[in-house]
């Protein structure tokens, strides 16, 4: 008979839901500036990858008709809600504005996510997805010239797309905060309805 794993809710430090954990990525966040410290992109990057596995894990997906989910073996992109192209509402933080909100959405969770795993096993596994990490963007054709940020920061060049730390930390800290408020609220609506119309026992 399998045991069943205990939760970070059952046994934790500190850290039992994705709002915790939420709350710890905004106040790392605050310490990235212009000239981040090393060990801070290494917390935050690692805490947003984390926070993606811990969503997926503790709300319920299967009555989610527009659930958040990461790649797997039978699918090779994010399955991110559609309502999400309303929660970014500081749109300076794109590089282009002009292509769909959950493009550059699933960008930023494939580079956290990318990163982390690099950092954790050493090598990297991303098939090439990302060629450069560096202060200044190598612009190379007239898409980079156009819509690549000219910002005193760290830069990630993905898929040809080059995103700035900055840009990484807008587009997830406003998309986390949404979609685990998207959740709760499911979840809430789900509690509601289970309350108001109970399964009845089958009768014998």
């Amino acid at each position: 008979m399998s045991q069943v794993k205990r939760t970070m809710e059952q046994l934790s430090y500190g850290l039992e839901q994705p709002r915790d954990l939420l709350e710890k990525l905004k106040w790392e966040a605050d310490k990235l500036g212009e000239s981040p410290h090393a060990y801070d992109v290494f917390n935050f990057i690692v805490t947003a990858a984390v926070l993606a596995e811990w969503i997926q894990r503790y709300y319920s997906s299967n009555a989610i008709m527009d659930p958040f989910a990461a790649p797997s073996k039978d699918r090779c992109s994010w399955l991110i809600p559609s309502e999400s192209v309303h929660w970014i509402s500081d749109t300076s933080c794109l590089p282009n504005r002009y292509l769909d909100i959950r493009y550059h959405i699933e960008n930023a969770l494939s580079i956290c996510s990318h990163i982390a795993n690099a950092s954790k096993h050493f090598h990297w596994n991303d098939r090439s997805s990302i060629t450069r990490i560096e202060e200044e963007p190598q612009v190379s054709d007239w898409y980079q010239y156009f819509f690549t940020s000219t910002a005193p920061d760290m830069y990630v060049e993905f898929k040809g797309d080059y995103y700035g730390l900055q840009q990484i930390k807008s587009i997830l800290l406003q998309f986390y905060s949404s979609l685990i408020k998207y959740l709760e609220d499911l979840e809430s609506v789900q509690q509601s309805n289970f309350n108001e119309n109970p399964r009845m026992p089958d009768q014998q």
